[in-house]
């Protein structure tokens, strides 16, 4: 009996032995992947093309793309692509990023990317990040710092540059002791020669398109020239104002509302343009005014309505500002960064609503506007 215990006793540790150096024998043989090449290709402005290749011992069963675009968020978005292919020792692969599809990127953006990639064994590799940048390469650009931002211009027009940096300087400091509001994050400013050079950096651009602000990667786009320099000089500060606006009040609740966003780069640009002053003084004149109310929400799509709802914007800028002054007006900001409703952001820093600021700034706007009509100075 006991011989027959101790036979088996030897032939299970003799199995447990034999197991254990099987499962050892196969983990010094395991299959080892190994990244073979890899790039991403801009095709500016449409897409960019992700490519891979990698070897292993044992089949390549799973390819992934790991991306992440660097822009102002509350929570970082991670995207994954899972690629299509022949499972083999030998792979290559590609993701074709079509923003068409997905909404395009200004010019500028970095985009962080990495691989995981698996073979039949279960071994998988994490690849470490790299960056691309999506620029338009389209032009030779060239540089100029101011405070918080950098211009960058194609081209021989130096002076151009250097005046449009000091435009943007003059209008935020205004801004700044008007409003109390500034840029808290440096913005890179692209000044195109012409619209048509701006448009073609952009997806489905509109042909009356001569700039556009991408407030979450803190970047503007701009057509200006020596031709049309003093209407360039306004909207870079209109749009910077934008930027502005969206650092000092960004928050994961809610948005400004219209009439505000727009008053203030429309007030920052400096006096009100006589044709939009036309605009007002025929709406006060006919008692057809929008309520600022209806203003809260994106602006008519018909030309002459829009001029006077930016018109009125302006003025309801002025009149906050001149009648309860700079420190309430950046109150105000600070408010709607705290997520306030429309109304509640006024209530808080004003003691109104926006039909009682409304009923306030009539009067303020029919003394000051009608008077234009008559000849008398603003």
């Amino acid at each position: 009996m006991f011989k027959k215990i101790g036979l088996l006793l030897i032939v299970c540790l003799l199995a447990a032995t034999g197991a254990a150096g099987a499962f050892s024998l196969q983990k010094l043989s395991a299959s080892e992947i190994k990244i073979s090449s890899g790039s991403a290709v801009v095709e500016f402005p449409l897409a960019i093309t992700f490519n891979i290749g990698a070897t292993s011992d044992a089949n390549i069963t799973d390819i992934r793309l790991h991306f992440t675009v660097e822009r102002d968020a509350f929570v970082k978005v991670t995207t994954e692509e899972k690629l299509s292919f022949t499972p083999s020792t030998k792979v290559t692969g590609s993701y074709y990023w079509d923003m068409r599809q997905t909404g395009g990127l200004p010019t500028g953006t970095a985009v962080d990317y990495w691989w995981s990639i698996a073979d039949s064994t279960g071994k998988t590799v994490l690849t470490g990040t790299q960056k691309v940048v999506f620029d338009d390469a389209r032009f030779v650009w060239h540089s100029l710092e101011g405070q918080n931002l950098i211009l960058y211009w194609y081209g021989n027009d130096s002076n151009l540059a250097k005046t449009l940096v000091d435009t943007a300087q003059n209008g935020m400091a205004n801004l700044q002791k008007n409003t109390g509001a500034t840029l808290s994050r440096p913005v890179s400013i692209y000044v195109y020669a012409n619209s048509a050079d701006m448009q073609g950096a952009m997806i489905f651009a509109q042909e009356w398109t001569g700039g556009a602000t991408y407030p979450p990667y803190s970047t503007i786009v701009i057509g200006i020239s020596s031709s049309n320099l003093t209407w360039g000089e306004g909207a870079l500060v209109h749009e910077l104002t934008h930027m502005v606006n969206y650092q000092m009040t960004n928050n994961p609740y809610s948005g400004l509302p219209t009439w505000l966003d727009e008053g203030l780069a429309m007030y920052s640009e400096g006096p009100l343009d006589l044709s939009f002053q036309s605009s007002l003084v025929s709406g006060l004149s006919q008692g057809a005014l929008f309520s600022v109310r209806s203003m809260s929400s994106p602006f008519s799509t018909d030309a002459t309505l829009s001029y006077q709802e930016y018109a009125q914007s302006y003025s309801l800028i002025d009149f906050l500002v001149s009648k309860y002054g700079q420190s309430k007006m950046a109150a105000l900001l600070d408010a709607f960064h705290k997520g306030n409703t429309y109304d509640g952001a006024l209530r808080e820093v004003y003691g109104f609503d926006m039909d009682g600021l409304y009923k306030l700034w009539l009067p303020f706007a029919a003394s000051k506007y009608l008077n234009v009509k008559t000849g008398a100075s603003t």
